[in-house]
């Protein structure tokens, strides 16, 4: 979130003692991410011990928390997992947010900038994270894939139906407008690809593993010396390991499988993975412009310039 949510220093400060034992001597809001639905805050302690505090209003999903806890006690230390509350949760509530507090890494998290050995690096802690098994309670809510493009379909559809209206809307909706309309044939190209494949997919029997299912650079945090940490479990499920491939590419592919080790890699289920994260991508920005009221004009500027940047981007593939 790039802009600070509503909801007081004050409150943030009460949840911390309360919920944490923890009193801030500080509290920064960091215009990071582009979750619009969640914020994070540098906080460090009257201790002097740094913080990240993040709050997010999407529904509550608790493997988000649990998995990178479970992970880290596995001796995965490089996965970041949130500290527990005094009574024992690793979140807590604060009105309409939930609250989680995380160790605070130093480091850079950003789209580019990785080198190849840090590149390496994350391919030797993917591999430890494939192949933890889970305690055998496992984890209730867990998502499993299921290849069910259903939601894609109803969305795409959803827009078709809509844009006339949209059409006639404000700048920003006409923008966005003009690019659905130049890049139509992409978009359901895409979808009816995403469809074939998921037919086929659905008959198979594929070994399933634990997932970040959300591993591009932006999720890693590179500190000084050259550690990798994972972050942002928030998508974690049960699936295919090419889940956690799909940005993997040139030039950087060949130290990452250094890392991970030698795999067959399912050409036909990362086809889908990569697919469906650009459907993902562009209907998530057309929701942003289209639907999302809360939201303003710079996140809907935002949202535009990488919907046209993801259709640029397929057009030159």
């Amino acid at each position: 979130m790039r802009n600070s949510p509503r909801i007081s220093e004050e409150h943030l400060r009460s949840c911390l003692r309360e919920q944490y034992d923890l009193t801030p001597a500080t509290l920064e809001f960091l215009p990071l991410g582009l979750d619009y639905s969640s914020a994070v805050y540098h906080v460090i302690s009257e201790h002097g011990t740094a913080y990240l505090l993040k709050v997010t209003s999407r529904p509550l999903y608790e493997p988000q928390y649990l998995v990178p806890r479970y992970l880290n006690e596995q001796g995965i230390t490089c996965v970041v997992a949130p500290f527990s509350t005094r009574s024992g949760t690793l979140w807590t509530h604060l009105e309409d947010w939930t609250v989680v507090v995380y160790p605070f890494i130093n480091g850079e998290s950003s789209f580019i900038g990785m080198l190849a050995e840090q590149w390496k690096t994350l391919g030797t802690i993917l591999k430890r994270i494939h192949q933890i098994i889970l305690p055998p309670e496992g984890f209730k809510p867990l998502r499993q894939e299921t290849f069910d493009p259903t939601e894609y379909v109803r969305w795409i559809r959803y827009f078709e139906e809509q844009l006339a209206l949209f059409e006639s809307g404000s700048t920003l909706d006409r923008t966005l407008h003009a690019s659905w309309v130049e890049h139509r044939l992409t978009i359901h190209s895409k979808l009816t690809s995403l469809e074939k494949l998921a037919g086929l997919l659905q008959s198979r029997t594929i070994p399933y593993v634990i997932c970040h299912a959300d591993l591009h650079p932006a999720n890693l945090i590179r500190d000084q010396v050259g550690q990798v940490f994972v972050i942002d479990w928030d998508e974690v499920m049960l699936a295919p390991k090419e889940r956690d491939f799909i940005f993997v590419s040139h030039p950087y592919a060949q130290a990452f499988f250094q890392g991970y080790g030698a795999v067959e890699v399912d050409e036909k289920v990362l086809a889908y993975y990569r697919l469906e994260r650009v459907l993902q991508d562009l209907i998530e920005c057309a929701r942003t412009v289209w639907i999302r009221d809360d939201l303003g004009e710079e996140t809907k500027v935002e949202a535009i310039k990488l919907f046209q940047g993801i259709l640029a981007e397929e057009a030159a593939w």
